[in-house]
């Protein structure tokens, strides 16, 4: 049997059976296909039951001595308070694992939690902050998806539209073009860095530095911005105990409807 193929010495009748099972297991897939696309939002959830739970990296902006801005609230209190919430619906939920990037009061560099990410590659990944502002009166929600040149540019715009219609269902007022912008950082002849924050209208490709939790991830990653903590009614509807808890039910469902999009595929 030396350099001849094993196939070729197998029993022509198991040589069929063969075959034949492996057209019957297509033919199954095609009919649970079907039948999951019949029962429409039901079939995913009896599909996503049964299927390897999805990986949510879950990262809450700042911590420990670094409480973030700081106004009505310290953003810290935000990151982590929703944080929180969104853990507690994911693991009730029973069909997801959740990394997080860090415990509640655990200080951690964005590098070393970036590099958690990294290391656990996560199905996706969402990047919790509050937004601050001199004008006391800015207030609104906004996120940031991983900018066009990365490989996962489009599953990540995609993953905030999703997560920033949730937000708008729930009552934020969305900012730039649909509550979706991109985010970089520019530096200056003399080594000083700015933001420049862009509507997601502008596809172009710029070589600028981009925000550090949406670095070197491959799958969907997204930075929020859930409210402004300078303004006393944002926070009111966004940052305390109740508002964090509404944020992180629109987090849960824009995950969810993001996850059965791409189910269907």
């Amino acid at each position: 049997m030396k350099g001849k193929n094993w196939r070729e010495y197998e029993p022509e009748k198991k040589r069929r059976k063969r075959r034949k099972r492996r057209k019957g297991g297509l033919v199954a897939k095609l009919i649970l296909a079907v039948l999951l696309f019949a029962l429409g939002y039901g079939g995913f959830q009896i599909y996503f039951h049964y299927s390897k739970p999805y990986v949510i990296g879950l990262d809450a902006g700042h911590g420990g001595i670094d409480t973030g801005a700081t106004g009505v609230i310290n953003e810290v209190e935000l990151t982590e308070k929703t944080t929180e919430k969104l853990t507690e619906l994911l693991k009730a939920d029973g069909r997801f694992r959740i990394v997080l990037s860090r415990d509640a009061g655990e200080a951690k560099s964005i590098t070393q939690r970036n590099e958690l990410f990294q290391r656990a590659k996560p199905d996706l990944v969402l990047s919790i902050h509050g937004n601050s502002s001199e004008d006391l009166t800015a207030y609104g929600f906004e996120c940031y998806p991983s900018p066009p040149g990365k490989e996962n540019h489009s599953d990540s715009l995609i993953f905030a539209q999703y997560i920033a219609k949730e937000m708008e269902l729930a009552g934020a007022r969305l900012r730039g073009t649909d509550g979706v912008r991109f985010g970089y950082y520019v530096s200056d002849v003399e080594g000083n860095t700015s933001k420049l924050l862009l509507d997601s209208t502008d596809t172009e490709i710029y070589d600028y530095d981009t925000f550090g939790m949406l670095k070197n991830m491959r799958c969907p990653a997204v930075l929020v911005e859930q409210c402004f903590i300078t303004n006393e009614q944002d926070v009111q509807e966004f940052g305390i105990e109740e508002g964090c808890e509404k944020a992180a039910q629109a987090y849960y469902q824009g995950i969810c409807n993001y996850l059965q999009s791409i189910e269907v595929k």
